[in-house]
């Protein structure tokens, strides 16, 4: 898994996360300075659990 970071047409950042495959598994909200998205990615990484549960309210 990865991440990288883009610029959006009005200027602000934001992120992708990405399968080692590239396939892009999802996308984060807008961000108006870079700082703001690294932050936000630096987040995920220090908190991501890979034990984390996974709650299906689909019914």
């Amino acid at each position: 898994m990865f991440f990288v970071i883009k610029k959006s047409v009005d200027g602000q950042f934001y992120f992708n996360i990405k399968a080692d495959n590239g396939e892009t598994l999802c996308h984060s909200e807008n961000y108006t300075t870079m700082s703001n998205c690294i932050h936000a990615i630096d987040v995920i990484k220090n908190n991501c659990d890979k034990n984390s549960k996974v709650l299906d309210e689909t019914e």
